[in-house]
Parts: C-alpha cells; structure tokens; sequence
C-alpha cells in the first residue's frame, strides 16, 4: 500500500520534531491564515478553529494529501497568554507562573482532502512550575527561548527545568499531541 502524502501546516520547529520522532514522512507548507484576525472566548473552541482554518488554508491547494494544522495556547488564571513581545514582559509572565500551575493546550486539525475527512480535537496537560528565583528567571529569558513561546516557555527545550510536575498529556503541552494525531493517521491509512 502506498503511503499518503502529509503536509503539515506549520512553520514550527517543535511540531516538526515531534513528527520526526516517530519517522514521520512529511513535508512543510506554512499556512497562510491570518490567525490575529479570529477572536473567541472559549480557549479551547479558538485552539481547535485556529488549527481547523490553518490546516484549511493548505488543504485548499492538495486534492489528495493528509493536511496537520495544529494551534497551542497557554491558560493561567483564566487568560491566554500568547508569546511575549519583549525580555520585560516574560519576566512579568514566569514570576507569574512560579510555583503555580497553568494549562497547556493544543488544538489540532487533520484533513484527508481525498477522502473528505476532517478531524479537529484537542489535547491539554497542566503543568505546575517549580518557585523559581529571580535570578532563575533572568538566566533563563538571557536563552532567548522563551521569547518565541506562549506562556513564555518551553518544555521541550531549556524549560523543562522549569516546571515540577504535569498531569495530562505532555505533547500537548509542546505543540501536537502525536499520540492522539497518530491514532487518526492510522485511521487515514497514512501510517
């Protein structure tokens, strides 16, 4: 049986890794969607949508390929928190988070364009941060890392120091729960 083409929707490095990790065949195409443009309350319907419409926008252009759109957010106290804009402002963030736990959450879209299947689901995990120092803090902003992350961190990475525990699934935490991604390749018959 032939394997299907796979595209994921994504310019991320992490979602990349992830689908590496389980030797993955696939290709790159970022999506074009403009996700500023969407507002929604409910951090979960806008996870899964904004995965929906990036996956959307690639699918428009394949009649016959399996598109991975995938969008993550971190909740704290009830708010998103998205990636920060400056070093300032991720110092505010992680002292927020310190010794407190948030929800890491990830939305994902998978669609078989030939077969006119769309599955959109999400995953999250809650991760609780160990009381970090100042000092902490700052050697950890100096990495640059979590400039690109939203919540400020990532546990992949160099912050995976940071926290204590997580109850829930990891991968959902950093980008694509390939667990649950890969049952529904399976079912597409790309895997």
């Amino acid at each position: 049986m032939q394997k299907r083409r796979i595209i994921l929707a994504s310019k991320s490095p992490r979602r990349k890794k992830i689908l590496e990790q389980i030797s993955l065949e696939f290709e790159i195409v970022e999506s074009n969607f403009d996700e500023d443009s969407v507002i929604l309350a409910d951090p979960v319907e806008l996870a899964k949508f904004l995965a929906l419409k990036k996956a959307e926008a690639v699918a428009a252009d394949y009649d016959d390929a399996i598109i991975i759109g995938a969008d993550s957010m971190v909740i704290f106290n009830g708010r998103t928190l998205g990636k920060p804009k400056d070093a300032v402002e991720a110092k505010r963030i992680l002292r927020e988070l310190s010794g407190k736990e948030n929800i890491g959450l990830t939305g994902y879209a998978i669609i078989d364009t030939k077969n006119k299947i769309v599955v959109n689901n999400y995953s999250q995990a809650v991760v609780k941060f160990r009381n970090l120092s100042d000092e902490e803090i700052d050697e950890y902003i100096a990495t640059g890392e979590p400039l690109n992350m939203a919540g400020a961190y990532g546990l992949m990475d160099k912050g995976a120091v940071l926290m204590e525990s997580i109850r829930g699934n990891f991968y959902s935490i950093v980008g694509l729960p390939i667990n649950e991604v890969y049952v529904e390749l399976k079912k597409m018959g790309a895997v």
